[in-house]
């Protein structure tokens, strides 16, 4: 049994085996973890998804997870199922779940726009000191020379 490599894909872990998974695994993996533990059934057994009473729910759950990720991304999917909103929905088809993925992928577009940032080269003027000068300043003085030579 070799373990799935980290790549630019699959840069989730399942909860269940540790292996790295793509978003919508890791999401519809979520979606079942909370339903067992809605329906009060334990712990999810090794690789659930191929046994039969969770195999469709995970595809259901992870074709869903899809058709989000391609509309708003990963980052904002992931935020909405994580979000304290949304911690007691067990299913992505439920009402409550398209718009707190839309509101975060809004808040992901604000942040990019409030990123942008004037950088200046080389700065005029500088504000030396707030206070009394030290010693050192007071003797740099007596010599001639200016405090931000030095």
């Amino acid at each position: 049994m070799t373990k799935r490599k980290r790549t630019e894909k699959s840069k989730y872990k399942h909860k269940t085996t540790g292996e790295y998974c793509t978003c919508a695994a890791y999401i519809a993996e979520m979606m079942c973890l909370r339903l067992a533990e809605h329906k009060n059934e334990g712990n999810l057994s090794y690789k659930f998804w191929n046994n039969k009473p969770w195999n469709w729910t995970f595809k259901k759950q992870m074709f869903t997870a899809n058709i989000y990720i391609k509309e708003y991304g990963e980052i904002a999917v992931v935020r909405a199922v994580n979000s304290q909103c949304l911690s007691k929905i067990f299913s992505l088809k439920h009402r409550k779940v398209l718009p707190e993925i839309k509101r975060q992928a809004s808040l992901l577009e604000e942040d990019k726009q409030k990123q942008s940032l004037d950088i200046v080269k080389d700065p005029k003027v500088r504000k030396g000191s707030y206070g009394k000068k030290s010693k050192l300043n007071k003797l740099r003085g007596i010599n001639g020379k200016k405090e931000s030579e030095g």
